[in-house]
């Protein structure tokens, strides 16, 4: 028998299984369940199942949990990637980042969001860009969310809430001096929800941050050339497609 050294992972089809977050963040995932919307997933979804048509012989499919649970999918390869995921230096231990010469590639993200303040109308409660007006102010976050540990770093005092809608509601009834939440979901509910017309953004962002595909360890082992190009992909068509695929989610 004549074996020709090629691999039969090169002719095969793969599977990547892609998790993310039960919350909603409005334009990239809509809906607040494990559900995926058949309408208008969201802008990010779209743009992750292209990867079928970007990267020969790949097959995509999706999961929702809440963000916690998608990160300890993905340590313990139960999925083989996530999004949208910021950098944090501990996440490295549950999957891995695109890299370049040792350092995260910001360059293959695949969106940018902030992070703003919110507070009531009625609220002193202000921020420069540096400190806030009142360090002993409770300040609620998301569960689990990268600006947790950037809040505890300026010593602030941190209430966290698992969704987005759950820190806002606490805002609005006066429990938190204010929420320190990604700006693409705050501001959908503040410009969609009547009973949060009593609540503000507060500029400056707190934080800008890339956001990224993350590979599971036991995934990017087994197909290191394929990781890589994914995460190629994802480039392209963050360039590519990302806004003409935002774009509908607001007319």
């Amino acid at each position: 028998m004549l074996f020709l050294g090629f691999s039969w992972s090169a002719y095969a089809e793969v599977e990547l299984r892609v998790a993310y977050d039960t919350d909603i963040q409005f334009p990239y995932y809509l809906g607040q369940s494990s559900e995926i919307p058949q309408d208008k997933p969201g802008a990010i979804v779209e743009l992750v199942r292209l990867l079928e048509g970007k990267v020969a012989g790949l097959k995509v499919s999706l999961v929702r949990y809440p963000w916690k649970r998608c990160l300890l999918k993905l340590k313990e390869g139960n999925v083989d990637s996530l999004f949208n995921s910021s950098f944090k230096e501990e996440r490295q231990e549950f999957g891995r980042y695109p890299t370049k010469n040792g350092q995260v590639d910001s360059r293959r993200r695949i969106t940018t969001i902030s992070y703003y303040f919110y507070k009531t109308n009625n609220s002193t409660f202000s921020w420069n860009g540096k400190q806030v007006s009142n360090p002993q102010a409770l300040i609620g976050a998301p569960l689990g969310f990268s600006i947790v540990d950037d809040l505890k770093k300026m010593n602030l005092k941190v209430v966290q809430t698992h969704a987005t809608l759950s820190n806002l509601q606490k805002l609005s009834r006066g429990m938190i001096s204010a929420v320190a939440l990604q700006e693409v979901t705050a501001d959908y509910y503040l410009n969609n929800f009547d009973q949060f017309k009593n609540l503000l953004k507060v500029k400056p962002p707190i934080k800008t941050k890339p956001y990224y595909l993350m590979i599971s360890h036991q995934f990017s082992q087994q197909h290191p050339q394929l990781s890589e190009k994914i995460w190629d992909a994802i480039e392209e068509l963050r360039q590519e497609k990302l806004t003409e695929l935002t774009q509908k989610y607001f007319q």
